[in-house]
């Protein structure tokens, strides 16, 4: 009979350490993964169209029209005003294929980028219409 329940204890220790022993809180440490993403960045670009070299500031808000989303305003050195559209999942941001500058002709952008170390970094392509570019940037704060 003391074998049994000395067992029995065993078992229900092995199984509340298996049950309790990661907290659902280590899964979802992160309540907005756009929060990371938002504010004024320095952007530091290279390109195989212009070069390296390039550097200038970026500005990123979330997107009023859908909570998963951020727009980041210059981006590929465009003006404030233009703005491309980035889904953002946990550290990782899609950039969906879309046009940006449609008043000056347009530019066709698509990559995607992760925030790691306090820093965004950014992989895309932008074809002008008579280039294809692709592009390396590196998004900071100082």
């Amino acid at each position: 009979m003391k074998n049994s329940i000395k067992l029995l204890m065993i078992v229900c220790t092995i199984t509340g350490f298996i049950m309790f022993g990661c907290e659902v809180d280590d899964i979802y440490d992160d309540p907005d993964p756009i929060e990371k993403f938002l504010g004024d960045w320095k952007c530091e670009e290279t390109s195989t169209v212009y070069g390296g070299g390039y550097n200038y500031d970026v500005k990123i808000t979330r997107n009023p029209d859908h909570s998963s989303e951020i727009l980041i305003a210059n981006f590929y050195l465009q003006g404030m005003r233009e703005k491309a559209v980035a889904l953002v999942t946990g550290n990782v941001l899609t950039i969906p294929e879309q046009e940006i500058c449609e008043e000056e002709g347009g530019i066709i952008i698509k990559g995607d980028g992760i925030y790691e170390n306090g820093e965004i970094h950014i992989d895309h392509t932008a074809y002008t219409g008579a280039d294809m570019d692709t592009v390396v940037a590196r998004y900071y704060r100082d």
